[in-house]
């Protein structure tokens, strides 16, 4: 069991392997935990001053782009940045899929 959010320069091999199954997720479908949340904002907000794109659009596209590796649990985020992306590996017990509210009228 992973510890710690991972903010990586080189594409984690997850990406890379045609074996492991993947599913983009929606960041309304992605519920984080309280301290995760935390770790990733603070790493974001580095990732802008050194990077020098907006904090709101670091997080935009990271937002946008989220994998589920199913044969781990880990949660793939890719965050676009004009040189080089960034990827942000979250441990499964980071974060899950959030349950989908039932509505009774």
């Amino acid at each position: 069991m992973e510890s710690a959010l991972t903010l990586r320069t080189t594409v984690p091999p997850e990406l890379s392997d045609e074996g492991l199954v993947l599913h983009h997720v929606s960041v309304f479908e992605v519920e984080f935990g309280s301290g995760a949340i935390d770790t990733m904002r603070r790493a974001m907000r580095e990732v802008a001053t050194q990077t020098g794109v907006s904090y709101d659009d670091v997080m935009l596209g990271l937002s946008g782009h989220m994998y589920w590796v199913e044969a781990t649990g880990k949660l793939v985020c890719v965050i676009p940045l004009p040189e080089n992306d960034l990827y942000l590996e979250v441990p499964e017990d980071f974060w899950r899929i959030r349950e989908r509210s039932r509505a009774t009228h």
